[in-house]
């Protein structure tokens, strides 16, 4: 089934999406028609739009017929852009910010609907699935191509329209990230409504969007999270189910969690865009079960080698789009760069491999040294990271925001300190402590090390 097929099949005509363009039903998402869909057959096109609801549309004309759809962020410039298509070989972008319009028109050819798209091109016959193609990173640095299919990407997805009837998925990723793309997918096949505030809404809109749309479903990383939890307003928030994904999730905001929303059900999700979703945790507990070395849920290989994780997931593309690399072993293993070990029944996610301070020979993971911060009672969010020093090479530093903004910053500051000496030990306790009122977190939600 395409993703056409999908909506089709619901129900009704339900709202599918809330935006700052407005609302967005079942009968309107469908509005290209088999003549639309016939014309764009082999299209090799960049979806580069705000309106996750336009997005949509624009998904369900494509899937099916095109041979390549490229999700490019919209808060990316217009040159990155430009860019990507090149390495994607598309034949066209749309776009529907006036500005950007017109500087990537002048690189290649741009339209603003699928309608113009489709009044411009001879149609070609092509079998294959449409590609579903992701960027792995931001636009600070070279991403990586992955192609999906959406039978990749909804493989986990639950289709219970039923049930999906009743629910509100709040938005707060960008939809052309994995991470929000599983959220919209979730939403409409299920028949729920996706609320999405718009991208350059601050935290505390966002939030009372949600509260003021009822929103049952919310997905986010633990730093996000501990974000939401300090926002004015955030108590009155209603979910039935908080997803958590991106990061570390640690008993204690698994714990916070649990004490701040007791009706929530919490569901930790391991996933990265060139394996997809791995696997998911619902007790509560830090990292995931061992049995599940063993056994692993839903057919996906699951092993530890050398203190590293790794997947096999046979229903993705193992190679980049548009390099010969591939991000899998011959066999089909992926190294996620998760440096990970396994404790009792429990294997505990300690860091990211390639995010070790080296301090004087000493690998430290910033992610260690920030469990122990925020087991303090000091501390709300803490941010590791390594500084360069002539002498050891680099030293561990933290920006820290406290849980109750009311102590003078040095004193907290000598307090953070000779707790994580003694804790950590010198070496790994950090040099350098600052008392920050907040930081941003990098397009997908997470800590921003650099």
């Amino acid at each position: 089934m395409n993703l056409r097929n999908h909506v089709e099949s619901l129900p009704g005509n339900p709202i599918l999406v809330v935006s700052p363009h407005g609302e967005l039903t079942r009968d309107q998402v469908l509005c290209h028609d088999i003549g639309i869909r016939e014309k764009l057959a082999g299209a090799r096109v960049g979806i580069y739009v705000a309106d996750p609801g336009k997005a949509l549309q624009m998904l369900v004309g494509l899937d099916g017929v095109a041979d390549v759809v490229a999700l490019l962020s919209p808060v990316a410039a217009p040159e990155f852009v430009v860019k990507m298509a090149s390495r994607c070989g598309l034949e066209a972008v749309l776009c529907d910010a006036p500005d950007s319009f017109t500087t990537i028109k002048e690189a290649l050819p741009a339209f603003r609907s699928l309608d113009a798209l489709a009044a411009s091109r001879i149609p070609v016959d092509l079998a294959a699935k449409t590609r579903w193609v992701l960027t792995t990173s931001g636009t600070t640095s070279e991403p990586k191509l992955v192609s999906h299919t959406l039978a990749s990407l909804t493989r986990t997805t639950k289709l219970d329209a039923v049930r999906g009837a009743s629910v509100r998925w709040g938005m707060l990723y960008d939809h052309t990230r994995f991470a929000g793309l599983q959220v919209l997918l979730q939403s409409v096949l299920s028949g729920s409504t996706l609320v999405s505030p718009a991208l350059s809404d601050k935290l505390e809109q966002k939030v009372e969007k949600f509260i003021r749309h009822n929103c049952t479903h919310l997905s986010g990383t633990p730093t996000l999270w501990r974000k939401i939890i300090m926002t004015p307003g955030a108590e009155r928030l209603q979910p039935q189910q908080i997803t958590l994904g991106g990061e570390i999730a640690d008993d204690r905001i698994l714990a916070t969690l649990a004490a701040f929303y007791p009706n929530a059900r919490l569901v930790h999700i391991y996933a990265s865009t060139e394996a997809g979703v791995g696997f998911s945790v619902a007790d509560k507990r830090s990292g995931f079960p061992a049995s599940y070395l063993t056994a692993p849920p839903a057919g996906i290989g699951i092993k530890v080698e050398n203190d590293r994780l790794y997947v096999r997931n046979p229903h993705v593309c193992p190679h980049y789009l548009d390099t010969p690399d591939s991000f899998a072993g011959e066999d089909g293993w992926v190294d996620t760069g998760d440096v990970v070990e396994v404790q009792g029944d429990r294997v505990q996610f300690l860091g990211r491999a390639n995010g070790v301070i080296n301090v004087g020979g000493d690998k430290v993971h910033p992610e260690e040294v920030e469990r122990v911060l925020m087991a303090h009672p000091l501390v709300a969010i803490a941010r590791v990271y390594g500084k360069s020093n002539p002498i050891t090479g680099a030293l561990v530093a933290a920006d820290i925001v406290l849980a109750s903004p009311g102590m003078e910053a040095k004193d907290a500051s000598e307090a953070l300190r000779k707790y994580t000496q003694a804790e950590l030990g010198r070496r790994k306790a950090p040099a350098l402590i600052r008392i920050v009122a907040g930081f941003d977190l990098n397009i997908a939600g997470k800590i921003a090390r650099n």
